[in-house]
């Protein structure tokens, strides 16, 4: 996706000289909005020790299951791999290397939001052309190392909370023919498009242990105010609460909070089928074990890398 995002920061700067002011559109009431999305995936940008240590932890390991490359075949990732992925059951975690393929910015964080089925998707991006006008974009995604390129996903975004240095929010459903050609299945087969049904394999290869429940993010006031107003049109529902503002998804809340030193990622909330172990300090990154089966990777705003712990 962060190609694909590349791309359409180009095709902002072109468009913005001839895009005219879109005409106000009224109002999208409750019961008007699509079905919330669920959340597919996310990607954080974490500086060097702390990519090494979240790569490398056991701990982390026995708790989400073992890491891999990517595609096309989930293979443990290479020694000087820039990026890793924890695969959940319906969600996953991806984690970038400061110096990586896509020039992603330590501290940025990706937000990618799933529906299982082409209709929800519609609906969603109707819904946000109607709320952002020319700047909401679809984009087809494809698998380019098979010949053909394998149809991925599609994608819909608003530039205003897609091409940033902080964020980047997209959403998507999958292709029938990515499942198909996963599964080296014939082309007449049944179309399967649900996120835990792509995933299902993963756990069969020692992955699968987890998902992502919750987001805690501290974002900029006009970027705060601009994804609220996105992911409210998309069916997500408001709290307002002391501290934060409460957006729940289909099984995924994500939280917005006021910066406190630093904008970015604060916490991620982890579901998982086994006990987290003890709080572990993970180089800028705190994982601590929470009631219930559930477990916290947190990014205090002055947690400090191993490394910068022993200097004098």
């Amino acid at each position: 996706m962060r190609a694909a995002l590349a791309f359409t920061a180009a095709l902002v700067l072109a468009e913005a000289a001839q895009a005219r002011a879109a005409p106000a559109q009224p109002a999208m009431t409750e019961s008007q909005a699509p079905r919330p999305p669920a959340l597919n995936h996310v990607y954080i940008v974490v500086d060097g020790p702390t990519f090494e240590a979240l790569r490398d932890a056991p701990e982390l390991a026995a708790l989400l299951g073992r890491t891999d490359g990517g595609l096309p075949d989930y293979a443990p990732p290479a020694p000087d791999a820039d990026r890793v992925f924890f695969r959940g059951r319906q969600t996953y975690l991806e984690i970038f290397a400061p110096e990586n393929r896509f020039n992603e910015p330590v501290g940025k964080v990706g937000l990618g939001l799933g529906l299982d089925a082409p209709a929800e998707f519609e609906a969603v991006e109707q819904a946000w052309r109607k709320h952002c006008g020319h700047r909401a974009r679809r984009t087809p995604v494809a698998y380019s190392r098979t010949k053909p390129p394998t149809p991925w996903y599609d994608a819909a975004q608003c530039d205003d909370t897609a091409v940033g240095p902080e964020l980047a929010v997209w959403a998507m459903v999958y292709r029938p023919e990515f499942q198909r050609w996963q599964a080296e299945a014939g082309p007449s087969s049944l179309p399967v498009t649900r996120r835990a049904d792509i995933l299902a394999p993963r756990a069969l290869a020692g992955q699968g242990r987890f998902d992502i429940a919750g987001l805690t993010l501290a974002l900029s006031a006009d970027l705060r105010e601009r994804l609220i107003g996105q992911l409210v049109v998309a069916g997500f529902q408001r709290r307002d609460v002391p501290d934060a503002v409460e957006l729940q998804a289909d099984a995924f809340l994500l939280r917005l909070v006021e910066p406190s030193g630093r904008t970015g990622l604060i916490a991620i909330d982890l579901a998982t089928a086994s006990q987290s172990p003890p709080d572990r300090v993970l180089g800028a990154a705190l994982l601590t074990a929470e009631p219930g089966g559930r477990a916290l990777l947190r990014f205090p705003p002055d947690q400090k890398t191993r490394a910068e712990q022993d200097q004098p």
